[in-house]
């Protein structure tokens, strides 16, 4: 067996091959700690009704398909639907992460959304809760934008009724 610098040549392909899967499994930490944070980032946004910066979360050619709504495509189609609302009412919007999965340059985060908008004029509170599917894109920049957000009403996703356990 040939020894390199002191080693022998399988042991040093061992250490060189943990070496990398140490990288791989830091790199894949540190993705998923960036999109959590544009996950927050984007509630923050759209709590405080920011529509401008919160359309730069978003891929040019984004996808957002609300349940029981025809699919936006784009960043127009989104920001027009949500023009009209943002800033009109006390948002709050909490999600519960189920997993994030990073596959290269894409990846997707499975939460449960639960979203109250008490209109500041008065009326009638929303609600609504799902569950949420969104796939992310790294960009030229390393930055991972929103591509895709699919939200659907499921039933293991409600509001407790308060005095019930």
């Amino acid at each position: 067996m040939k020894f390199i610098h002191g080693f022998k040549k399988p042991a040093l392909l061992m250490l060189l091959g943990l070496a990398l899967s140490n990288q791989a499994v830091a790199d894949e930490a540190k993705d998923i700690a960036a999109i959590e944070q544009v996950a927050q980032r984007w509630i923050e946004l759209y709590t405080a009704g920011d529509l401008d910066r919160l359309m730069t979360l978003y891929t040019d050619d984004a996808i957002v398909a609300l349940h029981g709504r025809p699919a936006l495509r784009g960043v127009e189609q989104i920001r027009n639907f949500f023009a009209p609302g943002m800033g009109k009412s006390r948002v709050t919007f909490e999600i519960d992460i189920e997993e994030i999965q990073i596959h290269g340059d894409t990846a997707h985060l499975l939460s449960k959304y639960y979203l109250t908008a008490e209109p500041r004029s008065g009326g009638d509170t929303y609600r609504d809760a799902g569950r949420s599917l969104l796939i992310y894109k790294r960009n030229a920049d390393n930055e991972w934008k929103l591509y895709l957000d699919i939200d659907q009403a499921t039933p293991d996703a409600q509001f407790q009724i308060q005095g019930s356990e």
